[in-house]
């Protein structure tokens, strides 16, 4: 009797242990095929999957989600590197409440199509409509204006920014002022007068899923603030 019920103790215990320990790196390795059947695409990607009890990921219900990649693309978005932590996920249907973490290299396409890097964007908040701070050089700031004012208008000019949202427009020998602003989720270049016409330097849609509503110049970078639904690049 002894021997059977200390048996019966040992095979409780491994199955114990096998659930709180095996189960998330098998779900674990599950999540990694969901994330890659959703679109998402990446070298090195490492996920971890993590509940607390472990016993909950049976029901396909997991805390965090931990993302970890670089190269990746989740569709408009594409990034050097990721580290996000997807939170209050649904396994089964792909849904997921909170996003934090970091995204470097990002690159999104401007209006006329160029490609435009971010040194780094922060996630947090709801994974609909995830705030999204993102920080450029601004060199590559005042580059995007002087490309995209050539887009727009055919002017050939220079740009210089300076904080906290002035912009001096400079063609032909004469210099203009402006400022930056959003619309609608889109950055613009807006020039005092009516000299210049305004030109949209970033706009949602057409390889960007970033929706900007602020924008502050700072003595060597933009920081742009908006949002991001990851829910929707992930499903």
């Amino acid at each position: 009797m002894r021997s059977c019920l200390i048996q019966i103790l040992v095979t409780v215990a491994v199955v114990f242990c096998l659930v709180w320990f095996v189960l998330p790196i098998g779900v674990s390795a599950l999540a990694t095929g969901a994330l890659n059947a959703s679109g998402f695409t990446g070298t090195d990607t490492k996920v971890e999957v993590s509940a607390n009890p472990p016993f909950m990921l049976l029901t396909g219900r997991a805390d965090t989600v931990h993302i970890r990649s670089t190269q990746s693309r989740m569709g408009d978005l594409h990034a050097a590197g990721v580290d996000v932590t997807l939170g209050g996920v649904e396994l089964l249907s792909r849904t997921v409440a909170t996003v934090t973490g970091t995204l470097d290299g990002v690159l999104i396409t401007a209006p006329n199509g160029d490609p435009v890097t971010i040194d780094k964007v922060t996630l947090t908040g709801s994974a609909t409509a995830t705030t999204a701070t993102a920080t450029m050089t601004l060199a590559a700031a005042q580059a995007l204006a002087v490309a995209q004012l050539k887009s727009g208008t055919g002017i050939v000019a220079k740009v210089a920014l300076k904080g906290p949202n002035l912009v001096t427009v400079t063609a032909g020998g004469k210099s203009q002022a402006g400022r930056l602003t959003t619309s609608n989720g889109s950055l613009l270049l807006v020039p005092d007068g009516d000299t210049l016409p305004t030109v949209t330097l970033i706009a949602p849609g057409s390889g960007n899923p970033f929706r900007v509503t602020s924008v502050t110049i700072g003595l060597a970078s933009v920081t742009l603030v908006g949002t991001i639904d990851i829910q929707n690049l992930l499903s």
